[in-house]
């Protein structure tokens, strides 16, 4: 069973929780509603003269009461789903910095990879090479690079795509740096997850 929040805790929860618990409540009160409406045929049955009576008075006055309650609580709950703000923003330029090795020789590189970022005409950069010669470690620092140096990034997402990656880890992956990682959201198919992180990006 679940606890009931006192209204003076629920200010301290955070927006997403209020809503996950508005919802929460939500539901039990649909399955509520769902039982009398599964009782309504019966009641309806023990009517007589036209509606107007009926053949188990005590019965059909509790019934209605239950129904008067239900419909004054939905109301109440209803009016207390108006939030303001469901989702808190991502904090600025939220990078993971990562492990490196610092070799002289690639400064160069790093400055011109950091010039093509700057640019607003750049959308993708490609850093090719046979393996062994350095793309990770630069790619390492250049994502190092944006914790320390301003730049108008919210957030920076590193996510290894290798050749038999699988999609569904990979958006797990970027979807925990842009706030989807519960289980509910982990559950959703590659297409359901796709359009979240759209969304979002």
């Amino acid at each position: 069973m679940q606890r009931e929040v006192d209204p003076s805790e629920q200010r301290l929860l955070k927006p997403f929780e209020r809503v996950q618990l508005w919802l929460s409540k939500a539901e039990t009160m649909i399955t509520e509603a769902e039982k009398l409406n599964a009782d309504g045929p019966q009641q309806m049955n023990n009517l007589c003269l036209g509606g107007c009576a009926s053949k188990n008075c005590l019965s059909s006055y509790k019934f209605g009461k239950k129904v008067a309650k239900m419909l004054k609580k939905i109301n109440d709950h209803r009016s207390n789903g108006a939030f303001e703000k469901v989702a808190e923003s991502q904090p600025a330029a939220s990078v993971v910095v990562r492990p490196e090795e610092r070799p002289i020789s690639q400064e160069s590189m790093i400055e011109k990879v950091w010039s093509c970022i700057k640019d607003k005409d750049v959308g993708v950069i490609g850093l090719y090479g046979l393996g062994g010669v350095g793309k990770t470690t630069l790619l390492t620092q250049i994502n190092n690079k944006f914790s320390t140096t301003p730049n108008d990034f919210d957030v920076i997402i590193w996510a290894l795509v290798s050749k038999h990656s699988d999609v569904g880890k990979i958006q797990d992956r970027i979807g925990g740096n842009i706030g989807f990682s519960d289980a509910f959201w982990k559950s959703k198919s590659v297409d359901e997850k796709a359009v979240d992180i759209h969304g979002v990006l």
